[in-house]
């Protein structure tokens, strides 16, 4: 829950995260959403960085590979499943890719 400026009770803000994902070091990792340009702070995997301007990082950089460490830990401070889920999501989502090239 996260709390709303000015009142005493806590309520669901749908869209607000405690973290955010940034490209470092050949993978994406999640950093508190509170860090801005320049701050230093700690991924959630544990590697320390200092944030830099989005703008000198390659149109890529959002499609790197995802760090293992830091998904772990921000699925289980998000409340959301680990992936990949059971066997019986993962045969679906092939079913579904099989039809679509088919």
């Amino acid at each position: 829950m996260v709390p709303r400026a000015g009142e005493g009770s806590e309520e669901v803000v749908i869209g607000e995260r405690e973290f955010r994902w940034l490209p470092h070091d050949g993978r994406r990792h999640a950093i508190p959403d509170r860090l801005d340009v320049g701050d230093e702070g700690q991924t959630l995997c544990g590697v320390r960085l200092t944030v830099p301007r989005r703008a000198g990082w390659k149109s890529s950089a959002g499609l790197w590979p995802t760090c293992a460490d830091c998904d772990c830990a921000w699925r289980e401070r998000e409340g959301i499943s680990r992936f990949p889920q059971s066997s019986s999501g993962s045969s679906r989502r092939r079913t579904a890719v099989i039809e679509e090239g088919a």
